[in-house]
């Protein structure tokens, strides 16, 4: 026959079993519910920043569209200022070439009207007007060109000013 503390005993250690079992199975139930929190707080940290990332690609590459948009409209612009200039400058030139025409024949005009001093003098002032002619075309020729330098310059410049991220605040 079994004693009734043998009973008891088996009892006891029965319990002791089913007790210590529960109790592992519930502290890994919240061990696991930690570590669910844990990766939920990290998934939602990474969420956080690949939004403020996707945001600010998003303002970067606004600010690269308006930039370029506007280098464009500056190109335009400034095609059409070479165009005024190249314009300008035949204008010059054609006005530059008549007066070296007009010129051509003026002493001649003067010499055969007044005497011969006033003559020397016509072909001297001829040839001073003359030579200014020249060297302001060959100045308004390299103005032109500085002006093209000037105006790339000045879009490049622009372009790199409007395209640099700008800082949110």
């Amino acid at each position: 026959m079994i004693s009734p503390i043998s009973t008891h005993l088996a009892a006891a250690t029965a319990a002791l079993a089913i007790g210590a079992g529960g109790a592992w199975w519930t502290q890994g139930q919240r061990y696991g519910l930690q570590l669910e929190q844990l990766r939920h707080q990290q998934t939602t940290a990474e969420l956080t920043s690949t939004k403020q990332a996707a945001h600010d690609m998003a303002g970067f590459q606004k600010g690269l569209t308006d930039a370029l948009a506007n280098f464009q409209a500056t190109g335009q612009r400034n095609a059409a200022a070479q165009q005024n200039l190249d314009r300008s400058l035949r204008e010059l030139r054609t006005a530059t070439a008549g007066m070296r025409g007009d010129f051509a024949g003026l002493p001649e005009r003067i010499a055969g009207a007044a005497q011969p001093a006033l003559a020397q003098y016509a072909s001297t002032c001829t040839a001073v007007l003359q030579e200014l002619a020249d060297r302001g075309g060959r100045m308004a020729e390299r103005g032109a060109d500085i002006a093209r330098a000037a105006d790339g310059h000045a879009a490049d410049a622009a372009l790199m000013r409007n395209a640099w991220p700008k800082a949110s605040r």
